[in-house]
């Protein structure tokens, strides 16, 4: 509620600042003397209260008078809409007979005078409302005295209450009236102790702390609750009374239609309608008022809309006849109004919307709502979260709060996660990042903010002095880097992340290492060296460089030889016979150190290369490749054991690159040392380290014998071969047989390089592959291995074609027939059957086994493979099925590993012809029946399956709807079963069910009913 200055000064609202100034300094005077009158001792101490407020609104800038003036404005004009609608309400009940007399016009105008309306007013309100001649009314007895609050404590509640805007205590707590009394007492308690924490005394702050005291006493206890709830009732009934007697005021007979307005209005009260008839009938006895005779009890005023701009009155029914012409018919001002909280539309005289939003609270709503946004913009978040939840309070569930809220929240979080990381890495010492966070905070607050200022003061001038040190460090960079690097420090000490300080300490060299030692090794140079103190920059690496007769002064005086992150590397191409230097450098990213160790110049002596050694018998013939640079080769032999420093060898003739050495003993090993000499710089001749490599004279191995194959159980593949009189053999598995004859002969290392896996022996005269490819064919080809030689065998092809699946043998008859049924390989278009009595075949070409070899067409035209056995066999029959394929013009059978291409024959059994009756059901009924009789009598039937068809007979089990299963029985059972309505009228059959196992099925032959089937 806006306080009224003006009236509380006694000027009028035109007055000018002076004006103001003299009514104030002559009121305050007053106001103090009229707080020690205990009658208005609360009004003079709000007047009191509210003199900073006044102050500010009247005496300070003209925008804030202005800003009051329009609030004033819009609350006088709330008011003036209250009392109007007060007196539309009274001039309702009035004119709801059907029209007003003479003496309702002067009632009427007696209200809108003590409303404080003109009495132009009231005329325009009631300018649609014909007039009606004056009518006449009977007592009734009187209510029990009732036990409620007394009427000096209502009053004082009713004035605290007032004072809020409150309409009982119930509306104080903000509850319920059914609402728990733990929770009622608990709401009380929140607001005193919330009330008693402010600690400026103002008229408000004692209004609520009485209306909690009220609402303690009164509704602390079932009992008081019980009275206040009665004293609600009586009020009620009261407010009713007198809206009874101000309708029958000046009349002597009560209409149907003001007593169907005051049955309304008793409703509104929250009185039930037949109390309402009883209080209305004893309000018109009182008033001497009788019930009017022959008036249509149905019969009810129009409907008017009052303008709320200009008061004026307009029709309804015309207003809503045109959504276009909805305005008032005399300033053409609005006459509808859209609830912010939910969006839905209503007339102006629907004071409330569906969803609880008042509509005198539309413009406080809008103008709260407005300043949020305004304070949003200008960034001060706080205020518009204020505003936001002054809006909320009247639209709880108004989405633009609710969204503004969200985002504003989320804003303040990101200035609290702003102002942390500006906090955070001021206290890392990272000012360039903390500088960025600054920005960040100052795009989200208001410039002038001192926190900001403060913050963006200190990482500035923290940022100016790491500058300077940078600076000073960069210049000093080229004459004096240990100085440099200590200014560079000192920066990165006051800002960690700066990047001059952190570029300058990276570009800066770093120190060479030391004590560089190089030796040639078995023709390369090694080199080693010690690395300098550590400067803490960073990972740093070692850059070696070569230089001809002399070592490099720079890194770019020679050529870069490797770059290590050790204190080691090597020189693998280092030019034979030729002296050189060696510098090693420091390298960090890419900055090199200015000065490096150095070592040299030293000779380069570079072994032979490309070693080849055959040896037969008596003889062994070894070549080489040799340096370019090397003046000639010395070749030393050492039989039985390798040549030491001490035991040089026998110096054996040789040319440059090859060597021939007749007359050795067989079997003997024998090491030659292959050494490479160079002329050094004084013009003698240098020899290197050399090679050794061994040979011992033999006579060539013999190939090895064939190879048998069999397969594992596990689904390995084992290999067996005849042992050799000398050496041991290994085979190899490839996808073909390599293009080698028996007895080729190979150096270890090219029958290495042979693709494919190298079976070992697991035992003499034997290997297993436990992992053979899962599809095609292979070869296993065995050498002999022999003095460092592999001497090949002839290969031996492996069929790898996947196996037939899912064999199944079923007698017919009882002469030894049997069909087969298979699922054919992927490969090949022939199988073979092989069937042996007692025991599983042990392959295709078992010679104890009984071999057929099946077509893919035959088996495809019959669907099975009938095989007739002999009679009487020493055990069951086990049967096993092979895949035949073409693999590169040979005929390969599948291996036979998989567990479904092998069965077991089930035993003879007689032939059994079962006949059946399919019975139907009786009237009305679904249940069917069938019958099974066999030959001979009182045999055994297999589960049966019962299948129909709605066009054709059913030729097998599969050939239509499987509509009832049956269970082996005995002849004679009858099993009966239910079937759906269509089952009627299709063709059925009786096979053998599908889901039986075929090794337990007899031989059966089914006899239908009928040649055709059954029509059921």
């Amino acid at each position: 509620m806006v306080p009224d200055y003006y009236q509380m000064l006694g000027v009028d609202a035109s007055a000018d600042k002076p004006i103001v100034e003299a009514a104030l300094a002559k009121a305050q005077p007053a106001w103090s003397s009229g707080t020690r009158n205990p009658k208005h001792k609360h009004v003079y101490q709000s007047y009191l209260d509210q003199i900073p407020a006044l102050k500010q609104a009247l005496l300070g800038d003209p925008s804030a008078r202005a800003a009051y003036d329009a609030e004033l404005f819009a609350a006088r004009r709330a008011e003036r809409d209250a009392r109007l609608d007060a007196l539309q309400r009274l001039l309702k009940l009035r004119a709801a007979k059907g029209g007003l007399t003479v003496t309702d016009r002067a009632i009427l105008r007696d209200e809108a005078t003590r409303l404080g309306l003109a009495a132009e007013d009231l005329d325009r309100l009631a300018e649609p409302i014909p007039p009606r001649p004056e009518a006449p009314a009977a007592p009734e007895d009187v209510d029990p005295p009732a036990d409620v609050v007394d009427p000096a404590t209502r009053r004082q509640v009713r004035l605290a209450l007032d004072h809020l805007r409150r309409r009982d205590l119930y509306d104080v707590l903000e509850l319920p009236r059914d609402a728990p009394a733990a929770e009622i007492g608990s709401r009380a308690d929140d607001l005193r102790r919330r009330w008693m924490q402010k600690a400026q005394v103002t008229a408000e702050k004692t209004a609520w702390l009485e209306a909690v005291s009220y609402a303690h006493s009164h509704l602390g206890s079932a009992e008081a609750r019980a009275r206040y709830d009665r004293t609600l009732v009586v009020e009620a009934e009261e407010a009713l009374g007198e809206a009874v007697r101000f309708a029958v005021k000046g009349t002597r007979q009560i209409d149907p239609g003001t007593r169907r307005a005051l049955r309304d209005e008793g409703a509104g009260l929250g009185i039930l309608p037949d109390r309402a008839e009883r209080l209305i009938d004893r309000a018109c006895r009182a008033q001497g008022v009788s019930r009017e005779e022959g008036t249509a009890e149905g019969a009810s005023p129009s409907r008017f809309l009052r303008c709320p701009r200009c008061g004026g009155v307009t029709d309804f029914l015309g207003a809503a006849k045109s959504p276009a012409e909805s305005g008032c018919r005399h300033c053409g001002g609005p006459l509808r109004w859209d609830c912010p909280a939910c969006q839905r539309a209503h007339w102006v005289d629907q004071a409330r919307c569906a969803c609880g939003f008042r509509r005198e609270d539309r413009e406080p709503l809008v103008r709260h709502f407005e300043a949020a946004q305004h304070a949003h913009k200008t960034r001060n978040y706080v205020e518009a979260l204020r505003h936001l939840e002054v809006v909320q309070g009247y639209a709880p569930r108004h989405v633009g709060a609710r969204k503004g809220v969200s985002t504003i929240r989320e804003t303040m979080a990101e200035v609290e996660r702003a102002r942390a990381t500006v906090e955070a890495e001021r206290a890392r010492g990272h000012l360039v990042a903390a500088r960025g966070a600054v920005d960040a905070w100052a795009r989200l607050v208001d410039p002038t903010d001192p926190e900001l200022r403060s913050a963006w003061a200190e990482v500035s001038k923290r940022l100016r002095d790491a500058h300077a040190l940078a600076a000073r460090g960069k210049a000093a960079s080229a004459v004096d880097p240990a100085a440099a690097r200590t200014l560079l420090r000192e920066a990165l000490s006051i800002a960690a992340d700066l990047p001059e300080a952190k570029d300058g300490l990276r570009r800066m060299p770093p120190d060479p290492p030391r004590d560089l030692v190089a030796a040639v090794e078995a023709g390369k140079v090694r080199l080693r060296w010690s690395p300098p103190p550590p400067d803490g920059l960073g990972a740093t690496t070692y850059r070696v460089v070569r230089k001809p007769l002399a070592v490099p002064a720079h890194p770019a005086d020679g050529v870069a030889v490797a770059e290590v992150p050790g204190t080691r590397a090597e020189d693998a191409d280092a030019p034979a016979g030729e002296a050189v230097g060696y510098a090693v450098f420091t390298r960090r990213g890419e900055v090199e150190s200015a000065s490096g160790a150095g070592f040299g110049p030293i000779l380069v002596r570079a072994e032979v290369a490309d070693v080849r050694v055959e040896a037969t018998g008596r003889e062994v013939d070894i070549a080489w490749s040799t340096p370019s640079a090397a003046a000639d080769v010395v070749v030393t032999r050492t039989p039985d054991a390798p040549p030491t420093a001490s035991a040089a060898g026998e110096v054996v003739p040789s040319l440059r690159d090859r060597l021939h050495d007749r007359g050795v003993e067989e079997d003997r090993v024998y090491h030659y040392r292959i050494r490479a000499r160079y002329k050094g710089v004084d013009g003698r001749l240098v020899a290197s380290e050399g090679i050794v490599v061994a040979a011992m004279p033999h006579r060539p191995a013999e190939p090895p014998g064939d190879l048998t194959l069999s397969v594992e159980p596990d689904g390995g593949v084992r290999l067996a071969w005849p042992e050799p009189p000398r050496g041991q053999v290994r085979v190899l598995r490839t996808a073909r047989p390599p293009a080698l004859t028996r007895g080729d002969r190979l150096a270890a290392a090219a029958a290495e390089a042979l693709e494919g896996p190298w079976l070992d022996p697991t035992g003499p005269g034997r290997a297993i592959d436990r992992r053979p490819p899962a599809s095609g064919v292979c070869a296993y080809t065995p050498f002999t291995v022999w003095g460092g030689w592999y001497t090949a065998g002839s290969p031996s092809a492996y069929s790898c074609v996947p196996d037939p699946s899912d064999l199944r043998a079923v007698r017919v008859g009882g002469a030894g027939r049997v069909h087969l049924r298979w699922r054919w390989s992927p490969q090949g278009s022939q199988s073979v059957v092989a069937a042996r009595a007692g025991a599983p075949p042990t392959g295709p070409d078992d010679p104890g086994a009984l071999r057929a070899v099946v077509n893919d067409v035959e088996y495809s035209r019959l669907g099975y493979h009938a095989l007739t056995l002999p009679t009487s066999p020493p055990g069951p029959w086990h049967l096993a099925v092979y895949s035949l394929t073409g693999v590169d013009g040979s005929t390969v059978a599948s291996p036979g590993l998989e567990p479904s291409a092998h069965t077991v024959v089930p035993g003879p059994h007689p032939e059994i012809t079962v006949s059946y009756t399919l019975r139907p059901p009786g009237f009305g009924g679904r249940t069917w029946s069938v019958g099974l009789r066999t030959d001979p009598p009182g045999a055994s039937t297999p589960p049966l399956a019962l299948v129909a068809h709605a066009r054709a007979v059913p030729l097998s089990a599969e050939d239509g709807e499987v509509v009832a299963h049956f269970p082996a029985a005995a002849d004679g059972s009858t099993f009966r079963f239910r079937a759906r309505a269509e089952f009627a009228g299709q063709q059925a059959r009786l096979f053998v069910d599908p889901r039986a196992a075929p090794d337990g099925v007899a031989p059966i032959r089914l006899k239908h009913p009928e040649a055709r089937g059954t029509r059921v």
